[in-house]
């Protein structure tokens, strides 16, 4: 588990990214882009209330949105439609793709990457 409280903690102190990487067990990456987005979204001090979960949901609200869930493939659909004339696994997953994001949920996306779609 990321410890986001004590990389900022130790960031804010002028610890380098180096060392902080080493003390928290993260990679220098991690680290990296926990700061910049600390940076980005104007988080300058931790208080009582930063706690680690809180912290990653600032900085990293789409990671919330993985915990909500995926979009589940209606997997009727897709063998009706794959019936059809000029109907390819790829335009289904995109328009699958589409409708998940404008719903708010995640799409997944695991299947046709193995398939090498």
């Amino acid at each position: 588990m990321i410890q986001y409280r004590k990389i900022l903690e130790l960031y804010f102190n002028g610890v380098s990214q180096r060392i902080i990487s080493t003390s928290v067990g993260s990679s220098r990456n991690t680290v990296s882009d926990v700061i910049q987005r600390a940076k980005t979204r104007g988080f300058v001090e931790l208080t009582e209330e930063c706690t680690n979960q809180w912290i990653e949901a600032f900085l990293f609200p789409e990671k919330q949105a993985i915990e909500k869930g995926y979009a589940p493939p209606d997997w009727e659909f897709v063998h009706k439609e794959l019936q059809k004339k000029n109907v390819t696994l790829k335009l289904l997953h995109v328009e699958y793709s589409e409708r998940s994001r404008l719903s708010g949920k995640v799409p997944c996306q695991g299947q046709l990457k193995n398939a090498g779609l």
